[in-house]
């Protein structure tokens, strides 16, 4: 656990993402918002950015700043989710338009990438990319902390740590 600690404060900038094994699903309501607001503790005084695939709108509600979050999938609480028949995109197209120039403020820097429960529910959002980005920027590591889908190819496994674990008791324990 401390490496992980030591991986973000050793880094630039932090890219979290966040998929459905943050969801109440696999874990409870008040798990989830406690793992929130201590991954927010780790990336205190970082740039860092959240991308969700999760439509539950948790993130929010544990406090965390808005303006660094996208969420393509959608929102339950707004009625726009990608599942609906009639699920309009545009509503965070802005928001992912910030987070592509954010992203590309990270070319050269030390990017430590946190990926949190990011299985294979939609993989282009987050998993493939997000591998992508670590094997073109060299300064870039990745952390992925999944229960089943832990690892990583074998492009980037010399600059990541996994872990076979449900990342919100991992966060909480920390």
């Amino acid at each position: 656990m401390k490496q992980i600690e030591t991986m973000i404060q050793e880094s630039d900038m932090v890219l979290i993402g966040v998929g459905d094994e943050f969801t109440e699903k696999k874990n409870s309501g008040d798990d989830i918002l406690k793992a929130y607001q201590k991954l927010m503790e780790l990336v205190k005084g970082k740039p860092w950015f959240l991308v969700t695939v999760n439509t539950d709108d948790l993130v929010y509600d544990a406090g965390v700043n808005s303006f660094f979050v996208v969420a393509p999938c959608g929102s339950e609480r707004r009625g726009n989710v990608i599942t609906n028949e009639n699920y309009d995109e545009s509503g965070y197209l802005p928001q992912w338009k910030y987070y592509m120039n954010w992203l590309a403020s990270t070319i050269g820097k030390k990017l430590c990438v946190l990926e949190l429960g990011v299985g294979m529910a939609y993989p282009s959002v987050i998993r493939m990319p997000f591998e992508r980005t670590v094997q073109y920027n060299q300064k870039a590591s990745m952390i992925r902390i999944h229960s089943k889908l832990a690892q990583v190819p074998d492009e980037i496994k010399d600059r990541s740590v996994c872990y076979d674990e449900n990342p919100v008791l991992f966060l909480n324990k920390l």
